[in-house]
């Protein structure tokens, strides 16, 4: 299943500001940050669907933009994401 450009739009808003962190899992605090992230709590749906359908394909989610970290980090880092949405919504 390929993803469509809206879930791909947000994925990359997503993955953009952990690009280079050592370890993304542990940048949610900067990524939730309304000056780093505008609009991320503000349309949490949004994101929660974009997050769930790339989670649920097979795609090469550290595909999505150029970045270092191997899939299952990206992965990890996307479920994070989704948890911390969840919980604040």
């Amino acid at each position: 299943m390929s993803l469509d450009a809206n879930t791909r739009s947000a994925l990359c808003y997503l993955i953009y500001p952990i690009q280079f962190a050592p370890n993304p899992s542990e940048s949610l605090d900067h990524v939730f940050d309304p000056r780093i992230m505008p609009g991320l709590t503000e349309t949490p749906q949004e994101f929660l669907a974009a997050i769930n359908t790339a989670l649920a394909s097979s795609e090469a989610l550290a595909d999505v933009i150029p970045q270092s970290h191997p899939e299952a980090v990206i992965r990890a880092y996307l479920s994070a994401v989704r948890k911390r949405l969840e919980t604040s919504a």
